[in-house]
């Protein structure tokens, strides 16, 4: 899947730039090339050392959590579905993980 692909599947996603404890630090718009694939979508916890993390492989979508610089794959799916995903569960997936904080 190619950037504008990418921007094209993400379009409807609205991503705040905070939502809670957490800021966003990278969007579709501005995705930065990884050793693990495409990062385009990141929020940094305003105080702790982890992050969020939606990192494009190909046709898929890994959501990942970065803890201390050691990154734990959390779920895989397509690209299309991350989109929806995140239009929906962002805010509970953020929650859930300063929960485990």
């Amino acid at each position: 899947m190619t950037h504008d692909q990418l921007l094209t599947v993400m379009q409807h996603t609205p991503l705040p730039e905070r939502m809670g404890n957490f800021e966003r630090t990278r969007s579709p718009q501005q995705p930065e090339e990884t050793e693990s694939g495409l990062l385009f979508v990141e929020y940094s916890h305003l105080s702790e050392d982890v992050k969020f993390q939606a990192v494009m492989q190909g046709e898929q979508a890994q959501f990942q959590v970065v803890l201390h610089g050691t990154a734990t794959p959390v779920r895989q799916l397509t690209v299309e579905e991350a989109g929806h995903v995140l239009r929906s569960d962002l805010l509970m997936m953020l929650e859930d993980l300063e929960d485990e904080l």
